[in-house]
């Protein structure tokens, strides 16, 4: 079962605790569990179905944010079971702690007990709130989005990947557009033998994006392409700075239904430059 999947049934079991299928145990992978743990917002109302000693119930934060080492003396089978109702009747969360305190571990413990013994429940049900989502309500798409946070994304991968052209020419353009292919420039900077102009116009320095879209031939060479198909005005001119960033806005000048049959025609069309 996938991450997010894993995550949507831990939200299942966390709002709808009355369900026959809630108590089933299924393997939870660490980093799901981790993310689902910071994610859930809780505010609790009885108490019956927020986890005392894991869940984020007291100012946003859990009780292991606030007192590690007196989480930490608290078995896990406990940890796992124990409600935020259970815990507060009788001061049930004081008899929970079953392991002998450091000096650390007693000022954390007084700061909790500061913290929960001010704490009152009420009759409303707990309520539960995903913090990726606007609404509060968990969905696979957010939760699998978090996965990739902090990810690098490469913008035309569908432009690139979900066309007709060859493979080899869409790994072509793949490596053009990371400015990965052997042009002299790149030969320069490993200190390999290389050209000191463009081979085409003999005018420029040799780069990726001079021999695509800067150098007179290649727009020459797009213009005439593009005029076989009526398209000539999509053809680059000389303000264009880079092939990427000419591919990306004719990409959207373009209708959308033809927008795949265009692309095939730039990465044939670069290919063969």
């Amino acid at each position: 079962m996938g991450w997010s999947l894993q995550l949507k049934w831990l939200w299942a079991q966390k709002t709808a605790p009355g369900r026959p299928w809630a108590g089933l145990e299924i393997p939870i992978h660490p980093h799901a569990r981790a993310l689902f743990d910071i994610s859930i917002i809780t505010q609790v109302g009885n108490g019956r179905s927020t986890l005392f000693w894991s869940d984020r119930w007291l100012h946003d934060c859990s009780l292991g944010d606030i007192a590690p080492e007196v989480v930490a003396s608290v078995p896990q089978r406990v940890i796992k079971t124990r409600t935020v109702e259970q815990a507060l009747h009788n001061l049930q969360w004081v008899r929970d702690i079953s392991a002998g305190l450091s000096l650390v571990g007693l000022i954390e413990y007084l700061v909790l007990w500061d913290l929960v013994s001010g704490f009152s429940l009420s009759d409303e049900m707990d309520q539960h709130r995903w913090r990726h989502d606007s609404f509060g309500v968990f969905t696979a798409k957010s939760a699998y989005r978090q996965f990739f946070q902090g990810s690098i994304t490469f913008e035309p991968w569908r432009r690139i990947w979900k066309t007709w052209a060859p493979p080899k020419c869409k790994t072509f353009l793949w490596l053009a557009t990371k400015d990965k292919c052997w042009t002299a420039d790149n030969l320069r900077k490993r200190g390999l033998p290389h050209l000191d102009k463009c081979v085409l116009c003999d005018q420029e320095d040799e780069t990726v994006q001079h021999v695509l879209v800067g150098c007179v031939f290649a727009r020459e060479f797009w213009y005439k392409l593009f005029t076989m198909f009526g398209l000539q005005s999509i053809a680059p001119n000389n303000d264009v700075d880079t092939f990427a960033n000419w591919w990306h806005n004719t990409s959207r000048r373009v209708a959308k239904e033809n927008r795949k049959g265009v692309n095939m025609l730039i990465i044939l069309g670069a290919w063969s430059l």
